[in-house]
């Protein structure tokens, strides 16, 4: 490079007129430091407020012309926070899915990471201050002047906000600014420092006397020297309140103190088991699996449940440490962490990172440092876990590749298989997804051969697979029972019971009653900021909206006609645990959702005591329906199996057909033979049928062909488009010109359809109406184009409407 260096830089500002690379000259104490994914401080505007930014890339020119180019103020850490192939990875999330820069950068560094900018007020040291503040004539500034110096002349100007509740807070500070009483300073400062552990030693070449009557310090001195480098933490547990007597030996230069980085550790149990000898069938397809490796292939692992897949991605792990790589081994569910986290630790001690939503923001912060010092070689966790940050990557295996958990709703709305192999490509790793279930569209990939394929047709025990009943609610609503239990799951119910089997029961809604209606005028009790109505909450007797949070208290009279006739339909999870508690006059039952997992670790709490015996009834939303392997079950009831099949979604036969498949394969993985009932109102729908048979081939030769006459993926992309504001008719004006827009931009390319605008399938969601375009392509490229060609054409937001796209979204509602 010549005598300069510039660095191009994201700066992290989310907005539509900064997402593109900006050009700093590089002072020349940092030239020698500087690196392509440094994090840096940069005067920004015309203000030239700092903010933070990211090097992604270097260079010794600059080709515009420009009076006086800025430089970077601040270099923010020793190593960059990313790697050149995380940079890499960033540019091409930014394009893939129509994100701003920063979006892609900041779903790669998490938020611990990240600065935080504030402000501080602080008077002038002047000798006409008190002239100045004088001439503004105001009680209420003289009043902040002397909150500012019993604050040793400065304070956090959101102290100042806090401590004043008048209203005309900023016009005073704003006057004292223009008087040049006080100035205002930028801070920055990382979100999440690092804990530090303080060790004491005695210090070299000190004469020490300690006076006989000093008993504490005399107490001290031996322990330290008997235990050089003693936390002051043990410290205090062994001497009790020794600060004073610490304080004093300082001083003295008696003893010293140094600061280590410390790790917060993670509750994370760890269950013993044996290490397990592969089948044949399971060494077959560990052969096939290196051998698509070695020929660059990324390999989808097709096992039906309980076929052993975890114990292959173990023993291909295994393999990768002794080369010297790095592992990422993704889950789709915080509540499969655990029992991966246990299974990994009995293979890999704690040679082992941790990364997920469940954390608390020092947790993420340390689990993130200790995989970026290489302090361990494997990281577990759910979907942001896929960028963390390894120096030599070896593998990256997705465990369930099908769960739509894998698929961010928010910018870049990214899919993690997709990522994952972009990143692999960009390592050269490589890349396993495994699944009972897998996607319809990674097993057509397979099935052309874009994918390697490796299958486990039996289960690892060579237990059987669990006999499967269908039980068609309509007749036993004209039988005459009108309970949420069928007369088949009912005598299973009472059989698991009497002989103290474990048992799961899967319904895929929580709350109590799906809705509260009153039964003289037919009022259904809805969210007024959503279109969709309020579950009843039995524990806290609150009716609650699952999509914003929504509560009010549960009426015992209809505000509509003041009738007292209120009644509840629906079954949600709450309802279950009653009902069942009552019919079977069990006290004990385990119930696992979102309203029972909300606090840190409850869902190794529920598990460990499923997994202990103490309660054999476990039931539960999509958390339990899999991955989860207790050999003691032999009975898992499906309590209403049409739940996802009615969704306006053309993946709704799919979900149902995976759902049913995997819940239905926690039944029978021990010796002891296992059953599964499934309750539907649609015995007859063939994704039902084929999950009754196990026969996931037989479900993808019929749903592939339904998805190639309709022209659904694999077939073709789909773009989905969401208009949504406070004001409907505004929303829908500014739907039907994009709309307009859309018509025009799609003339040019054949086999492009736009269906809508539409009001969306739920209209309202946090006081915003909804409506919806789909444009369909046989082309992504072709879709991309259109959607970046309308974000230029159209602004994406208002003031009250904004406009969300979604490119091959997993969710269509």
């Amino acid at each position: 490079m010549g005598e300069n260096i510039y660095a191009e830089v994201i700066v992290a500002n989310k907005c539509k007129e900064t997402d593109r690379i900006y050009s700093y000259l590089i002072p020349e104490k940092m030239k020698s430091l500087i690196r392509v994914g440094s994090r840096i401080l940069v005067p920004f505007g015309m203000g030239n407020k700092q903010i933070e930014g990211y090097v992604v890339g270097l260079k010794d020119s600059i080709d515009f012309k420009v009076s006086k180019i800025k430089s970077a103020a601040k270099l923010l850490d020793e190593e960059p926070v990313m790697s050149p192939k995380l940079v890499e990875l960033a540019k091409w999330m930014k394009e893939k899915y129509l994100s701003y820069y920063i979006d892609a950068i900041q779903a790669i560094v998490p938020s611990p990471i990240r600065t935080k900018s504030s402000y501080n007020i602080e008077l002038y040291e002047s000798e006409d201050i008190n002239e100045k503040i004088e001439k503004l004539n105001s009680n209420s500034i003289m009043e902040i002047v002397d909150f500012l110096e019993q604050n040793s002349g400065s304070s956090k100007l959101n102290d100042i906000k806090e401590y004043f509740s008048d209203r005309k807070i900023d016009y005073y500070i704003k006057k004292l600014l223009e008087a040049k009483v006080v100035r205002k300073v930028q801070v920055i400062g990382n979100k999440i420092g690092s804990k530090k552990q303080k060790l004491l030693y005695i210090e070299d070449g000190k004469d020490i006397e300690i006076k006989k009557t000093a008993s504490k310090q005399k107490e001290i001195y031996e322990l330290v020297l008997e235990y050089p480098g003693i936390s002051l933490a043990k410290l205090k547990e062994t001497c009790g309140d020794c600060d004073s007597s610490v304080k004093s030996m300082l001083k003295k230069g008696y003893i010293r103190i140094e600061e280590k980085d410390e790790y917060r550790s993670l509750d994370s149990k760890v269950y013993k088991e044996e290490r397990h000898k592969l089948t044949p069938e399971q060494q077959k397809a560990l052969s096939d699996i290196k051998y698509c490796f070695s020929n660059d292939r990324d390999v989808v692992l097709f096992g039906v449940t309980g076929s052993g897949k975890t114990e292959i991605y173990l023993e291909l792990i295994e393999e990768y440490l002794l080369k010297g790589k790095d592992a990422i081994m993704l889950v789709p569910e915080i509540s499969l962490t655990p029992q991966m986290v246990s299974r990994f630790k009995n293979r890999f001690g704690e040679n082992i990172a941790v990364l997920h939503s469940g954390l608390s923001e020092g947790e993420k912060y340390d689990e993130w440092r200790k995989i970026k010092a290489g302090i361990v070689k494997v990281a577990i966790g759910a979907r942001s876990a896929v960028f963390a940050p390894f120096k030599e990557l070896g593998i990256i295996i997705i465990d369930e590749e099908h769960e739509h958990t894998y698929k961010s709703e928010i910018r870049p709305k990214y899919l993690t298989r997709e990522v994952a192999e972009k990143r692999c490509r960009l390592e050269g790793a490589n890349l396993l997804m495994g699944s009972a279930t897998p996607s319809i569209e990674t097993y057509y990939r397979a099935k052309i051969g874009e994918l390697g394929l490796a299958e486990l047709e039996s289960r690892a025990n060579g237990s059987p697979m669990p006999e499967v009943e269908v039980v068609d609610m309509r007749e036993e609503l004209e039988s005459g029972n009108r309970t949420i239990f069928s007369n088949s799951l009912t005598d299973a119910i009472l059989d698991n019971l009497k002989n103290k089997d474990q048992m799961i029961l899967f319904l895929n809604r929580r709350g109590h009653s799906t809705f509260v209606s009153c039964r003289q005028c037919g009022i259904v009790m809805k969210c007024p900021r959503c279109s969709i109505s309020l579950t009843y909450h039995m524990k806290s007797e609150k009716l609650i909206c699952h999509y914003c949070g929504y509560e009010r208290d549960n009426p015992t009279i209809c505000p509509k006609c003041n009738s007292k006739n209120i009644k509840y339909f629906g079954v949600g999870t709450q309802k279950l645990e009653k009902e069942f508690q009552k019919k079977f006059s069990v006290k004990e039952v385990l119930r696992m959702d979102a309203d029972t997992t909300s606090r840190k670790n409850s869902h190794q709490e529920i598990l460990d005591k499923f997994r202990r015996k103490e309660v054999n009834v476990l039931l539960g939303t999509q958390m339990i329906s899999k991955g989860l392997d207790f050999p003691d079950v032999t009975l898992v009831g499906v309590i209403a199996a049409d739940t996802s099949l009615n969704l306006p979604d053309f993946r709704s036969a799919e979900r149902t057909f995976q759902i049913i498949a995997q819940v239905s394969g926690r039944s029978g993985r021990g010796r002891k033979k296992g059953r599964v009932i499934v309750q539907t109102y649609s015995p007859e729908h063939y994704s039902i049928e084929y999950a009754r048979c196990h026969d996931y081939k037989g479900f993808y030769n019929k749903e592939i062909m339904l998805r190639k006459e309709l022209a659904y993926p694999p077939f073709s992309s789909i773009a989905n488009i969401i208009i949504s504001g406070t004001v409907e008719d505004e929303v829908i004006k500014y739907a039907n010109e994009i709309g307009i827009l859309l018509d025009e931009a799609i003339k040019q390319y054949k086999d492009v359809e736009k269906l809508g605008p539409a009001a969306a399938a739920i209209s309202r969601i946090k006081n915003r109406f909804r409506w919806q375009i789909v444009v369909k392509g046989k082309s992504e490229d072709v879709l991309r184009k259109i959607l970046r060609s309308l974000a230029e054409t159209c602004d994406e937001g208002r003031s009250n409407v904004s406009m969300s796209m979604d490119l091959n979204p997993q969710n269509m509602v």
